[in-house]
């Protein structure tokens, strides 16, 4: 009697396969998180952009705080925004209704969307700026705040939240500022070597899917 050859694979062949998908995986895994963090990055970008334009906008008015600008994100923000780094006072979104202070320094991230977040995270300044001569004289650095006097005020804004969906580590951090600057970031693959940066402009300082 003739023997009936059973078809199927070897292991090698299951083990050859096994291993190209993991290839492929580790190649595929990295570039859509990359995708991911872009997309949500687009929001704190075009925020700090309408805050940039609405701060200049009473740029020879005596220095305000956030509210006075009329920088209002919409609700479903990741990030927080700041005008002081630390943020004694800010715009409370853990409830269906925003609670704001007089003066707010911050608005926080929107803890009522996003529940395990921080009602804000901690800022990742950039490590090392050469600002322009008036920003220097008005006393602009790596902090963020209004900084001058009425009429010749410089002022940087961060904006910090998580895209990684681990927000045990480094805050994702963006800033803009009103001056020209030569900025080093926090991480260095977040933007390698120092970035000349133009006046509204924003800055990643800190990129949480690449710094760990």
């Amino acid at each position: 009697m003739m023997r009936r050859q059973q078809k199927g694979f070897t292991l090698i062949e299951l083990m050859i396969v096994v291993a190209i998908i993991g290839i492929l995986a580790s190649i595929a895994i990295p570039s859509f998180l990359r995708m991911k963090a872009r997309a949500r990055q687009s929001e704190v970008s075009t925020n700090l952009k309408s805050l940039f334009t609405a701060l200049r906008t009473q740029h020879r008015l005596p220095p305000r705080d956030i509210h006075s600008t009329g920088f209002a994100p919409d609700r479903g923000n990741r990030y927080s925004y700041h005008l002081q780094d630390d943020c004694p006072a800010f715009e409370n979104r853990s409830a269906v209704n925003a609670v704001s202070n007089n003066p707010d320094q911050c608005v926080g991230a929107d803890t009522f969307r996003y529940a395990g977040f921080p009602d804000v995270f901690p800022v990742v300044p950039m490590s090392a700026v050469t600002w322009d001569d008036g920003a220097v004289s008005n006393g602009l650095s790596t902090q963020s705040g209004i900084f001058g006097t009425p009429g010749t005020w410089d002022f940087m804004a961060y904006g910090a939240g998580d895209v990684d969906d681990e927000i045990l580590d480094g805050a994702d951090t963006w800033l803009i500022a009103s001056a020209d600057g030569e900025l080093t970031p926090a991480c260095p693959t977040t933007g390698g070597v120092a970035g000349r940066v133009a006046a509204g402009e924003p800055f990643n300082t800190n990129n949480d899917v690449n710094c760990r």
